[in-house]
């Protein structure tokens, strides 16, 4: 393992140490962190960097010591390599600018007597020159990067859209005419605009009629990402904007790409670098684009990955001064790749943890419709999901479910981000289900150059679908939008990546009057009790919404009619309605098979959910809607609603306990049977089950 050590214990030291750590971890060295080195405040972009490369040395045979920023060599760093007492056959690297030899050789001199022996210098003013930073730290080194992005259209060759990205500072949001500037541009043809800003400049950017624009933090992703999905890239500003953006320009040229130094001070062309000097008025670099650089980027591009001054500044120079061996070649498979794994690619499935497990349940029948010659489908799910997916024959890897308990509300997502990171290659599929995608779903299929497919629902309520969500389905190569019952529903906002499929639902065969007659006998047996009547109630609850009273007034109405008997069915290990064991009427029963039960039932009073709507509605069954309703979730009310102005169903609000009472009674004598006939002479969509599996794996839909 390579150990990388900074001068200075500092934010600014350890956000170096991340940046020479991603760029060497990506040519195939493996890279370590002192977890001990931690600044005392990390932004959230650098943990999410830091955590692949953290540990205790005291665990880590250490083959290399790379010491960047040696100018300044603080005591903190010496009394570290002074107690670690490194193996005498393991190379010290002291890696600085030096103005003169005099402080080459007091830094060589200071770490010599913590060592106790001789480091090797490595003097970046020799081997690579002016910096394009003043003052940086990491030894910023252009790397080649491969081009990257979604496939659901051309991505590579001739054909693909050029991307343009532009940088800007923070201030650059205070001139009232730069947004309505940037929004223009990204109408124009011939390019797609992206945007960098520092800061919160994203999110404020967000907040005004200009959220359509594709804005990233700098810090969102790292440079080499940045530079992999970008083919052109544009710098405004005083000068190069830090060490990041730096290194994105120096990976863009090295990579046959074209960058435009637009700042005031020309830092880019200033110190010889291969970029084109660009207009300083944004308002100008549209035409600057259309006319100069898109008709002669592929030209730009060979000058660029031919000039000397890229080559002196490349990774391999670097790379051969510490000792390094040359990285393995990006087309050679690598252990644990996709290619090398028995079964072949792997397609896996990150559905979030719901009340219902209905993230789960939906992924898992898209998942059945995949043929295991072709892929092989697993999971990542939260605990409450694994062992309804390990029941369907699916791996699964666990996650850490979100707690209040930890110290950050993203740290398990932290932890997620490892677990996905180790689980996939590149060549696998990702398919994530939810409403909100996590950083943790963001950088591994940025990293992974992964193809990834974003199954959603579409019944949003106002106002959900926009801001990070619109931004983050950007990063999906596709967006899957399982269709709603009934066609007035099906709202999603569309675009060249959504497909949408019919419903995904489980569709079993419905049991004649001979086989209900035995379910219905052989489950009184089971609760104790004799029934004439059975109602299955399966309200939810938990974070969405507490149906407790609702739940309760169920158990009083059954309660009040001979011969009734109210199954309330929640999933094993959730938390029950208290007070329920008082009724004699009615039983708890914790299963994953409600449909089994719902089948048997006379009456099913249900939440509104995607899953248990069109489970009830595609086996006939008569069911009361109680739709549940918060900021988060789809439009529960107006899924029911739809259902019931058909005479499909029955809708009753959660406060409406009086028609609660009225809808059982009526239902119980006779308009069940009426709903039931109903529902049996409706048409409803094909399912989309196969429909969707097909698409996961690049295939037009059957």
């Amino acid at each position: 393992m390579i150990l990388i050590e900074a001068g200075e214990r500092s934010d600014r030291s350890f956000d170096a140490k991340l940046l020479l750590a991603t760029q060497l971890a990506a040519r195939g060295h493996r890279i370590v962190l002192d977890d001990r080195t931690l600044p005392d405040r990390l932004e959230r972009y650098q943990k999410y960097e830091a955590a692949p490369y953290l540990a205790d040395l005291d665990g880590v045979e250490v083959s290399r010591v790379v010491l960047i920023g040696a100018e300044t060599v603080g005591q903190e760093t010496l009394t570290a390599l002074r107690s670690r007492r490194f193996l005498p056959g393991v190379p010290v690297h002291v890696v600085g600018r030096f103005t003169d030899r005099q402080g080459a050789i007091a830094a060589q001199a200071r770490v010599a007597y913590a060592l106790g022996r001789e480091p090797v210098m490595v003097d970046l003013s020799s081997l690579q020159g002016p910096t394009l930073v003043a003052n940086a730290i990491s030894p910023l080194a252009a790397a080649p990067v491969p081009v990257s992005g979604p496939v659901s259209g051309p991505v590579s060759g001739p054909e693909r859209t050029p991307r343009l990205f532009v940088v800007l500072r923070q201030e650059a949001l205070e001139d009232p005419m730069v947004l309505p500037l940037l929004s223009a541009m990204d109408q124009l043809p011939g390019y797609r605009l992206r945007v960098i800003l520092p800061g919160k400049g994203k999110d404020q950017v967000k907040s005004t009629r200009h959220a359509h624009l594709t804005v990233f933090g700098l810090s969102e992703l790292s440079p080499s990402i940045f530079a992999a999905r970008a083919d052109i890239a544009a710098f405004f500003g005083d000068g190069v904007p830090g060490e990041r953006m730096a290194a994105l320009a120096l990976d863009l040229m090295r990579s046959g790409r074209v960058a435009i130094d637009c700042t005031a001070g020309a830092g880019l062309v200033a110190a010889g670098a291969p970029a084109l000097r660009g207009p300083e008025d944004l308002g100008a670099l549209a035409n600057y684009v259309q006319h100069t650089v898109l008709v002669n980027r592929r030209e730009i591009g060979r000058q660029s990955m031919r000039s000397p001054w890229i080559a002196q500044r490349s990774v391999e120079p670097l790379e051969a001064a510490l000792g390094l061996s040359p990285s393995p070649s990006p087309e050679a498979p690598s252990p644990g790749s996709a290619v090398e794994r028995p079964g072949g690619r792997r397609v896996l499935f990150l559905p979030t943890n719901g009340i219902g497990l209905g993230h789960a349940r939906r992924c898992a029948l898209i998942a059945a419709g995949i043929d295991r010659g072709e892929a092989s489908p697993a999971f990542a799910a939260f605990p409450s999901c694994i062992s309804l997916l390990r029941a369907e024959g699916f791996d699964c890897l666990p996650l850490v479910q979100k707690s209040p308990d930890h110290p950050e509300d993203h740290a398990n997502d932290l932890l997620t981000y490892l677990r996905l990171r180790h689980a996939l290659a590149p060549g696998d599929r990702l398919v994530f289900d939810g409403g909100y995608v996590f950083d943790s779903v963001l950088r591994t299929i940025y990293e992974k150059g992964l193809e990834a497919t974003w199954v959603r629902r579409g019944l949003w309520q106002a106002g959900q679908l926009q801001g990070v969500t619109l931004d983050r389905e950007r990063a999906f190569a596709r967006v899957i939008v399982p269709g709603e019952a009934f066609a007035e529903l099906n709202a999603d906002r569309g675009g060249a990546r959504v497909h949408s499929v019919g419903p995904v639902v489980e569709r079993r065969a419905l049991p004649d009057a001979a086989a209900r007659a035995a379910g219905r006998d052989r489950l009184s047996t089971r609760m104790g009790a004799r029934f004439d009547d059975l109602v299955v109630t399966m309200l939810g609850g938990g974070v969405a919404a507490d149906r407790t009273a609702q739940t309760q007034a169920v158990a009083a109405i059954a309660e009040g009619r001979k011969g009734c008997l109210n199954l309330v069915v929640v999933w094993p290990g959730a938390a029950v309605p208290a007070g329920l064991a008082g009724w004699k009427h009615t039983r708890v029963v914790q299963t994953r098979d409600a449909l089994s039960l719902c089948l048997l039932a006379d009456l099913v009073i249900s939440a509104t959910g995607y899953n248990s709507f069109h489970e009830l509605l595609y086996h006939g069954i008569p069911a009361i809607f109680v739709p549940q309703m918060a900021v988060f979730m789809d439009d529960q009310e107006r899924r029911a609603r739809a259902a019931s102005e058909r005479g499909l169903a029955e809708t009753v609000l959660s406060h409406e306990m009086l028609l609660l009472d009225r809808e059982m009674a009526a239902f119980l004598g006779g308009k069940a049977d009426r709903v039931r006939a109903a529902l049996r002479a409706t048409p409803l969509p094909e399912t989309g089950n196969r429909a969707a599996a097909a698409l996961i794996l690049g295939k037009e839909a059957p």
